[in-house]
């Protein structure tokens, strides 16, 4: 695994957290982004899905974090041009063209990639940016799954090799809190991989139908202040 040329974890310094997106705050920020590409006279993201809006403003948000407590990865969020990588799994059972059978049992997922600098992402309308961009990533693997399939090993390097990259860790499609093995189903779930990848995590709510739980590790200055952002931010799309 590349984790870029600056990065080291403190574990002992890294605390956990899980942050809860419910339809309510779905529904807001989506309402937000429609009035405000009106207000502004321009297009609107082609993609606004549960996974789009949370993805994109945990985005923004984490960012955003990050610049204010970095630490010793201020420097990778100095520069306003540089791009910043988002990358996650899709899913691609319902993608192909051709039915894939209900009891097939294993991998069939593809690698996206979707880029902002980080002006566009901590800009008065960086919500949109980062919806912007993961949408249209998420459209094109709509509508060719394996499209550029030859290129996913080297660009997932280049993401990786990135000092300034995020990933995403597990789907809210799993339904991960109906699993049930004989000892009845989890109470909590918490994804340990974050740990050290530069990762969020995402799993559907055990409480909030239709919510998503957002893992994240961070050290404990950015955690806080990635928490001020979250309960801020989410506020003023009121």
């Amino acid at each position: 695994m590349v984790l870029g040329p600056e990065f080291q974890v403190d574990l002992p310094g890294m605390v956990r957290a899980t942050f809860v997106m419910s339809l309510v705050h779905m529904e807001r920020i989506k309402k937000w982004i429609v009035v405000q590409c009106k207000t502004k006279n321009q297009p609107q993201p082609v993609h606004l899905s549960a996974y789009v809006l949370t993805c994109a403003f945990v985005w923004v948000c984490l960012v955003k974090a990050k610049m204010q407590r970095g630490g010793s990865e201020n420097y990778c969020y100095s520069r306003g041009e540089d791009p910043i990588h988002f990358g996650f799994i899709a899913g691609g059972m319902t993608r192909f063209d051709f039915p894939v059978p209900a009891t097939y049992f294993g991998n069939c997922v593809g690698f996206a990639r979707s880029t902002a600098t980080r002006n566009e992402l901590t800009g008065e309308d960086g919500i949109i940016a980062a919806a912007n961009v993961i949408g249209g990533t998420i459209r094109r693997l709509d509508k060719e799954m394996c499209g550029g399939a030859e290129k996913w090993i080297s660009e997932w390097e280049v993401m990786l090799g990135s000092a300034i990259h995020i990933t995403v860790s597990g789907s809210p499609k799993l339904d991960l809190y109906e699993t049930d093995f004989g000892w009845r189903r989890p109470k909590k779930i918490e994804d340990i991989s974050i740990d050290k990848m530069r990762s969020i995590s995402l799993v559907e709510s055990r409480d909030e139908k239709g919510g998503m739980e957002v893992g994240l590790a961070l050290p404990a200055g950015q955690m806080d202040a990635f928490k001020n952002l979250f309960v801020q931010e989410l506020k003023a799309l009121q």
